[in-house]
């Protein structure tokens, strides 16, 4: 959450800055949000991925501990 707002941050003061300079160039600000977009979605995917690594090992830990139980018996 906090990397977004710093990606957020860093994309305002960028296009802020082309505007104050009136560079020629118009595609500045729209590369700067795409990157932006690139790395959200990149974090995003990543936040998932992590989430659904760390519930199947939650799963694989609980059976392992119910079969050594059954086992033990």
């Amino acid at each position: 959450m906090i990397l977004t707002n710093l990606i957020d941050l860093i994309a305002e003061v960028a296009a802020k800055r082309v505007a104050e300079k009136g560079a020629a160039k118009e595609d500045t600000p729209d590369a700067v949000i795409s990157i932006c977009r690139t790395i959200r979605a990149d974090l995003w995917s990543r936040r998932h991925i992590f989430i659904l690594i760390s519930v199947f090992v939650r799963r694989l830990d609980k059976s392992t501990r119910t079969h050594n139980l059954v086992c033990v018996a």
